[in-house]
């Protein structure tokens, strides 16, 4: 009888450890399909900066301030383009991780060497800085850099 106990109690436990470690069902559910945005339909935060169809916003862009090894703040900026040709806005569509690239170290160049952690960012300089940037992907004179905001969240 001892025998048979030792022989069948890791056969019956066995099922259920197996049942216990497995995940629940809902887990292999799908996640809920998200709406492709409308034809037309721009970012909902960029309708509250302007109504223009020209603007084509570019927002995320965050930098750390750092002096030597350690990290003082970050600085985040939001900004846009005004592209009057419905041409380039198509050609910075597809060149947007380009664009976003190029402009995230204009921010990372400013917030590492020209700004002091306490003082007030300068919004001229940035926007000469991602102007700059802007002009070397798509070309001088193409699209005008406008900023809706500059924030400085300090460590």
């Amino acid at each position: 009888m001892r025998m048979l106990r030792s022989i069948f109690l890791p056969a019956m436990i066995l099922p259920v450890m197996f049942l216990a470690a497995s995940p629940a069902g809902p887990a292999y559910a799908n996640p809920p399909e998200a709406k492709p945005p409308a034809a037309g339909e721009a970012d909902p935060a960029a309708k509250r900066i302007t109504g223009s169809n020209n603007y084509v916003p570019t927002f995320g862009l965050r930098a750390p301030i750092s002096r030597g090894f350690s990290v003082q703040g970050v600085l985040a900026v939001d900004a846009g383009l005004d592209i009057p040709s419905e041409q380039v806005r198509k050609q910075v569509a597809g060149l947007k991780p380009r664009v976003m690239s190029t402009m995230r170290e204009a921010v990372m160049n400013y917030a590492s060497l020209s700004y002091v952690i306490g003082g007030v960012p300068d919004a001229d300089i940035i926007r000469a800085r991602l102007q700059k940037a802007i002009d070397s992907v798509i070309g001088k004179g193409q699209a005008q850099v406008t900023l809706a905001s500059v924030i400085v969240f300090p460590q």
